[in-house]
């Protein structure tokens, strides 16, 4: 009987100092080792792609999101994607468009209508996507 508690008890020192070592050698690492881990060589390097990487970002969402006269000559305005999309969506419901083109740009223009309005300058964007419309008349 006292050889199997024996064995027990064995098996429980050897799991705990097994796992007291594991222990002390991940603490060893963790103060020898990895405080004194020395900067990436190319550390400038990756700081100047994110940076670069950011400006990219901010102009392409500034390109989907403001209004933008491309050309004046022409007409050729960027709007933002969401008119854009409602401005598809009304050019594929409604019938073919004759003189509803200026309704539905002005339908799809509202907020930055109201917002040119409200500050008393007329949105470039929109009177070259009035001027399209009104052609196309």
């Amino acid at each position: 009987m006292s050889a199997s508690k024996v064995s027990q008890s064995n098996s429980l020192l050897s799991f705990l100092g097994s796992l007291g070592a594991i222990l002390i050698f991940a603490l060893i690492l963790l103060i020898a080792y990895l405080p004194n881990r020395p900067a990436p060589v190319d550390a400038q390097v990756v700081a100047d792609r994110q940076v670069k990487a950011d400006e990219a970002r901010a102009a392409g969402i500034k390109k989907l999101t403001n209004l933008e006269v491309v050309n004046a000559e022409t007409g050729t305005a960027r709007i933002p994607i969401e008119n854009a999309k409602l401005l598809t969506i009304a050019s594929y419901q409604s019938e073919p468009l004759g003189s509803d083109v200026a309704e539905v740009i002005e339908a799809a223009l509202a907020p930055p209508i109201e917002a040119a309005v409200a500050e008393d300058t007329p949105s470039p964007a929109l009177e070259a996507a009035e001027a399209t419309a009104h052609g196309a008349e």
